[in-house]
């Protein structure tokens, strides 16, 4: 790819005939039950990213400190660029770790990301029937989860 780097860092370029958007950097998440968020770890907040065209690339390792007042459905807000609003723009993965979480042995962390938003449900393999909303009881004061997907963009 041949290319350019603007003022603002980020960089586009050509393959064969077609032009593509190119940025990197990096981008601050938070543990959320969407209203109330958790206390995060002051050098585990930020995450980074890629854009290449309309797929994102992020990754990141959360921890909190405390869960102040969260409580329900947990989500990871704050995603680089909002994920296009189409039932085919949903991705995710499986967390690479997690640890201070209030789940079962055996248990495991999911996540997709949630079209039209700049969010992430976060989800727990703890059912027969497949995995429901990770709560913010099954997190704790000290709860950290690394993970790392890629999403179409709006």
């Amino acid at each position: 790819m041949s290319g350019i780097i603007d003022s603002a860092g980020s960089k586009s370029g050509v393959i064969g005939t077609t032009e593509l958007d190119y940025e990197e950097g990096s981008w601050t998440a938070v543990v959320s039950d969407g209203t109330n968020h958790m206390t995060m770890h002051s050098s585990y907040t930020t995450g980074y990213y890629t854009k290449i065209g309309n797929l994102v690339t992020v990754s990141g390792y959360l921890y909190t400190t405390s869960t102040g007042s969260a409580s329900g459905d947990l989500y990871i807000l704050g995603l680089p660029f909002t994920v296009a609003n189409d039932i085919a723009a949903y991705s995710g993965g499986g967390a690479a770790n997690g640890t201070g979480l209030s789940i079962t042995a055996g248990e495991s962390v999911s996540y997709y990301g949630r079209k039209n938003e700049t969010a992430i449900s976060l989800r727990v393999w703890d059912s027969t029937l497949g995995a429901t909303n990770m709560q913010a009881s099954e997190w704790s004061s000290d709860g950290s989860i690394i993970f790392g997907f890629s999403y179409r963009v709006a």
